[in-house]
């Protein structure tokens, strides 16, 4: 019976221990070459589509070349806030050396799942935010990395998508989405 006084304990700490630690084990933080904020831009009515145009063939909307960048910051502010540190930093890393931000996508599906933007963009009204994270509402994102599947902490789960094909009637099947 004196052993069940040191067992049990243990074991609960031990669960304790694994149930708050997992998170930070599983999953890495990864930061953006440039602290970038949405909102700040959402509130300069920068439309989500000014800087995410459609790739070729609608399978992912893509990153701003450093053109569309430049358009906006061709030169330094030589401010002091953080923000206008890293506006800087992106003219003088980027803008001017003409070389793309290698930016992190903060959502992207598995490559086994094919989404083109083209056919859930046509006649919704609620736009970007339907389906992902109200960007516009994010300063500084935080994005993780599973290292265990390798998926993104914001990547859309499979039956969000199924609801949705399913109360437009829109195709279910698993090759509609899955190549």
């Amino acid at each position: 019976m004196r052993l069940w006084k040191w067992v049990l304990p243990g074991l609960a700490a031990g669960l304790a221990a694994a149930w708050l630690g997992y998170p930070r084990l599983a999953w890495v933080a990864l930061t953006q070459p440039i602290r970038f904020s949405h909102s700040v831009h959402a509130r300069q009515d920068v439309a989500c589509t000014a800087c995410h145009a459609n790739a070729p063939g609608g399978a992912f909307n893509g990153f701003p070349s450093i053109e569309v960048c430049a358009g906006c910051h061709p030169d330094p502010t030589g401010g002091r806030s953080e923000d206008e540190k890293e506006a800087d930093k992106l003219v003088s890393e980027y803008v001017k050396k003409h070389k793309d931000v290698p930016w992190l996508s903060m959502v992207r599906e598995p490559d086994h799942v094919y989404f083109p933007h083209a056919p859930h963009l046509s006649g919704k009204p609620a736009g970007c935010a339907s389906c992902h994270p109200d960007m516009a509402r994010e300063d500084y994102p935080e994005l993780k990395r599973n290292r265990i599947s390798g998926y993104l902490s914001r990547t859309m789960p499979m039956a969000r998508c199924r609801a949705c094909h399913q109360s437009s009637r829109a195709a279910d099947d698993c090759v509609v989405c899955h190549r």
